[in-house]
């Protein structure tokens, strides 16, 4: 007997030595932490004693007395508020007299071992990627892995890749360029990058960033991603935007010319009836050459092609400009627009075409939601460093679950809109971009069933030297 004690006495000295116990009073209150406990959670005795154990994440005292033996997986959370993964075993201790008294937990850390089952499976969720992916040491540029996609693509073997670097990669790129973007990556001076490349015929995108875990040294992940369907479904895009641009706006543009012609009366005296058709004819070709020209222009915006003349300008000026250019089409819809704004010049530096196409956009998205008889207003106010133009309307508003798609491409919010007017829902897609390329934001506010503003904004300038000369000279006259 006194043998088997000491046995048992031995085999709790070498548990209490290698993983942390912990016991608890029958009211789930800690009694007792060991050593270990203490050293690997860093939780101190004073802080936990009397305590329900608060790391032990979703503890539930009451669900504890179910089971006498228990063994399975628990996290333990430390000081620091990390997660520790153990193999645990609770055992229930009973009084003299076979009533529950608590409990004693025992936990072997296993964190480390889960460490390696998760390193595993991700390794192998790389190998089942079709595209090709590989991890190149930062500094020495030295292969240390690369999943199945890749060792095909390149022709790698596993038990070779160490003498593989990036160096010796047979990618055609500007390789200056990606040896720089690679420096600045390992210096931290940004996080990631992406470079064109191409490889035995085939065209890539190659995404690179810098990751670093817990105790290991930093590696670049390079991802290769095919692009021979992206280029193909570009091609295509870039031909019907040339079809569209070439077989349709210009005869289109021709139509409405020669439409406009015999509207004139240019061909001839026109009975009402025929004149009533005509005006169908002409403002359906209207609509599609606006419906074309905005395809275009989102177009060339996306890919960073439109051109802008940027002048400085009087914003005040432009905005009179732009209320008269629209004042046949307001008309149409028996509203009016006025403008409020200061007298004097407001100067700022933008292209006079792009900023009436924003304007005239916002003015007669206004009128068709507008209710007949009620009036817009065009209000300019400066401020600091920036005018901020409004195009207010009283109209039925925008419901609020739609106010975060306005700006979105084909959106068209309510029936009014297209009942009264038509349009693509590309109209504010274009002014967002047209006013970002600015340097300007725009805002839209409105409550449905009261009316909508819609504002942008420009940074203020000084006026030109021309302009202050001839200021002074009319000043000095005076």
């Amino acid at each position: 007997m006194e043998l088997g004690l000491k046995h048992m006495r031995s085999a709790l000295a070498a548990l209490n030595a290698h993983a942390m116990v912990v016991t608890t009073n029958a009211a789930g209150r800690v009694t007792s932490v060991n050593d270990v406990f203490v050293r690997t959670t860093g939780h101190q005795r004073a802080d936990v004693i009397g305590m329900t154990p608060g790391f032990y994440p979703g503890w539930d005292d009451a669900a504890q007395a179910d089971m006498p033996v228990w063994t399975g997986d628990r996290q333990v959370v430390t000081d620091a508020g990390t997660s520790l993964w153990t193999k645990t075993t609770r055992i229930h201790q009973h009084d003299a007299h076979g009533q529950f008294a608590g409990m004693i937990l025992i936990h072997a850390d296993t964190s480390d071992q889960r460490t390696a089952e998760t390193d595993r499976d991700a390794v192998a969720s790389l190998h089942l990627l079709s595209e090709p992916v590989f991890i190149v040491a930062a500094g020495t540029h030295r292969v240390v892995f690369a999943n199945a996609a890749a060792m095909t693509l390149f022709g790698w073997a596993p038990d070779a890749l160490d003498s593989v670097d990036m160096a010796s990669l047979d990618l055609a790129c500007d390789r200056g360029a990606v040896t720089d973007q690679i420096a600045r990556l390992e210096a931290g001076e940004i996080d990631q990058f992406a470079f064109d490349a191409d490889y035995d015929g085939v065209s890539f995108r190659a995404d690179m960033q810098v990751t670093q875990l817990p105790g290991q040294a930093r590696r670049l992940y390079v991802i290769l991603r095919n692009q021979t369907e992206v280029l193909a479904v570009s091609r295509a895009k870039d031909e019907l935007v040339a079809t569209v641009s070439h077989e349709l706006r210009t005869p289109l543009t021709s139509i409405k010319g020669a439409l406009g012609l015999i509207q004139s009366g240019a061909a001839g005296p026109l009975s009402d009836k025929a004149r009533g058709l005509l005006d169908i004819a002409y403002r359906n070709a209207d609509r599609l050459v606006l419906i074309v020209n905005d395809i275009l222009d989102l177009e060339k915006l996306e890919a960073g092609h439109m051109d802008y003349d940027m002048q400085r300008h009087d914003l005040t000026a432009t905005l009179q400009d732009a209320i008269a250019m629209t004042a046949t089409y307001a008309a149409r819809f028996d509203v009016a627009v006025n403008l409020r704004a200061d007298t004097h010049p407001a100067w700022a530096d933008f292209d006079t075409g792009r900023i009436h196409q924003v304007l005239l956009n916002l003015i007669s998205n206004a009128c068709k939601f507008s209710p007949r008889g009620t009036q817009i207003d065009v209000v300019l106010v400066s401020g600091g460093d920036r005018h901020r133009v409004s195009v207010v309307d009283r109209g039925a508003g925008i419901p609020a679950d739609a106010l975060d798609r306005v700006f979105d491409r084909f959106t068209q919010v309510g029936k009014s809109n297209r009942a009264r007017g038509g349009g693509t829902g590309l109209g504010l897609s274009i002014v967002k971009a047209i006013v970002e390329s600015h340097g300007g934001q725009v805002a839209l506010e409105s409550v449905e069933g009261q009316g909508t503003s819609v504002s942008f904004t420009l940074s203020r300038r000084d006026a030109p030297v021309q302009a202050v000369s001839v200021l002074q000279m009319s000043g000095t006259r005076g």
